[in-house]
């Protein structure tokens, strides 16, 4: 195939996805969300490549809603199967004299390529910042996790064959009354697993750390379902918190986010008596399947309905 006939399909591949020019949705603006916690950046995007623009889908920390194909990092992203890191932009002659550069001040760029099945790039999911950076390999890999979980939602979306409304992948939850103890010490993060989980019709007691939980877990005593927690925590972590409120309510539900599931052996017997993990980088909807499924388990231990 020539680059001209490969071109060509690219771009029919783009307008099959009927995304371009769509509205916000939240499964992609959470997303972007991730990929700036991941990478430690304020700008992240999801964007895709037509003919003469670069199209931003979903974006933080970044004003436009597109520039012009050629002045962007995307244009030279989609035409490599692996990540593009740019550590410093001045210090790229690719990239010194582009919009984003000159206008915006981005110093470091890195963009995954969103490459559907047996297909050409599409796009690209990218964290900018105004610094110079570098990633460790936990980093590239867990932004590529997430791309590839962009391309599987892009896939769902055009075998639908209709756009995506926003709040499709947070369908109500079965369990309205249901109330979650919500731990977790990135600011960002909670406030986004906040918003997920009430979107879907919970009730959600927040905590920045494990002893705020245990606090709130003795201030309402019987209330909570099911407590989601990050493990690595200052002060009391989500192993401790565990414990302590396994010593008083035993029958308390944990769903444990972490990237280092691995690390810590004591996961295996904590998951027989209740407990699952959600691996980061995950899906809002990865969250509520979680969640539902554990609540569903205490259901069917009390004999009731949601």
């Amino acid at each position: 195939m020539s680059r001209m006939d490969g071109e060509k399909d690219r771009l029919e591949r783009v307008t099959d996805l009927r995304i371009l020019n769509t509205s916000p949705e939240p499964v992609f603006d959470d997303l972007v969300h991730l990929a700036a916690l991941i990478c430690d950046t304020p700008i992240a995007v999801i964007d895709f490549v037509d003919e003469q623009r670069v199209w931003f889908k979903a974006k933080i920390g970044l004003q436009v809603d597109e520039i012009p194909r050629e002045q962007s990092f995307s244009a030279h992203a989609i035409l490599q199967s692996e990540v593009l890191i740019v550590p410093d932009t001045l210090s790229d002659e690719r990239f010194t004299k582009s919009l984003l550069v000159t206008e915006i001040g981005i110093r470091f760029y890195v963009g995954i390529p969103l490459i559907p099945v047996n297909g050409q790039a599409v796009g690209t999911l990218a964290a900018m910042d105004r610094i110079p950076h570098l990633l460790t390999a936990e980093q590239i890999d867990a932004l590529t996790i997430l791309a590839r979980r962009i391309v599987h939602e892009l896939e769902l979306r055009r075998i639908r064959g209709v756009p995506s409304q926003p709040g499709l992948h947070l369908a109500p939850s079965r369990q309205p009354a249901a109330s979650i103890l919500l731990v977790e010490d990135n600011d960002n993060l909670r406030n986004l697993l906040q918003r997920t989980l009430e979107g879907a019709g919970f009730s959600v007691l927040s905590a920045s750390d494990g002893a705020e939980a245990f606090r709130l877990c003795q201030q309402h005593d019987g209330a909570i379902n099911l407590t989601v927690s990050d493990i690595v925590m200052p002060q009391l972590n989500g192993l401790q918190l565990t414990e302590r409120i396994r010593a008083a309510r035993p029958e308390m539900k944990f769903l444990f986010i972490t990237g280092f599931a691995g690390e810590f052996p004591e996961l295996r017997e904590l998951i027989k008596n209740g407990g699952d993990i959600l691996e980061k980088p995950f899906l809002p909807s990865e969250l509520m399947a979680k969640a539902e499924k554990l609540l569903n388990q205490e259901n069917h231990a009390t004999g009731t309905e949601g």
